[in-house]
Order: C-alpha cells, then sequence, then structure tokens
C-alpha cells in the first residue's frame, strides 16, 4: 500500500497488519498437556457422581443416590482446587488453566459452591 489512507496508517508509520500483531500471531502453538494421575483421580470422583445423580433422573434409583452423586462432584471440583495448590505445574497436567492463583481460586469458589447447592437442594422428585 504505497498510497495509504491517512487513517489505516499506524501512529509510528507502520501499516495496520505490519506491526507487532503480525509477529505474535506466528507463534507456534502451546503442546498439548499431558493427562495425569491427579488430572486422572478428579476426573474419574467426578464422574462417578455424574452416574450417580443420572441414574436417579433415569429413574432407575430412588432419590437416595442424588446427594451423594452431587457431593461427589463437589469433593471432585474441591480436590482439583487442593491438588493445583499443591502439586507441580507439570505434575498437575490438565488441571493447569491460567496461573496457580487464578486456577485455585476458581476451583475452590465453585467447589464451595457445588458443595452448598448439593446440601442445599433437594432431589428431584
Amino acid at each position: 500500500m504505497t498510497d495509504a489512507d491517512p487513517s489505516l496508517v499506524a501512529g509510528d508509520g507502520e501499516e495496520w497488519g505490519h506491526g507487532d500483531w503480525e509477529r505474535t500471531a506466528e507463534q507456534p502453538p502451546r503442546p498439548w498437556p499431558s493427562s495425569s494421575p491427579a488430572y486422572l483421580a478428579v476426573m474419574a470422583i467426578g464422574l462417578v457422581g455424574l452416574v450417580l445423580m443420572a441414574v436417579v433422573g433415569w429413574g432407575q434409583a430412588d432419590d437416595t443416590l442424588f446427594r451423594p452423586g452431587a457431593l461427589l462432584v463437589a469433593f471432585a471440583v474441591c480436590l482439583a482446587g487442593i491438588l493445583r495448590a499443591v502439586i507441580s505445574e507439570r505434575r498437575a497436567g490438565m488441571l493447569v488453566l491460567r496461573s496457580r492463583r487464578v486456577d485455585v481460586l476458581v476451583y475452590s469458589a465453585l467447589g464451595i459452591a457445588a458443595l452448598v447447592l448439593a446440601i442445599v437442594v433437594p432431589p428431584p422428585s
């Protein structure tokens, strides 16, 4: 663009699309994190809780399994927060989403909210 519109030219003389943004877009993608025993444990506990709640929802069991299932899901999320706070980023595997502080804060808030809901909300009838 030799005769560029002045409104399309950046303040430092570079044209839009040819500055720092172009260099950041060419970075290689971040590698996919590996599964870890901590991640697999959290997922297994959460899955058991979801299955217990689903069995009640499908009418295959009475309402006594709903609350333990909901508590297991809440426990799994709280466990994810505890594990993220204690173990290294490499060993946490796919439990790592953002920085350690943000992960622990989000997992803890969601886990406590799920725990309160599991205790307060009555089973479906």
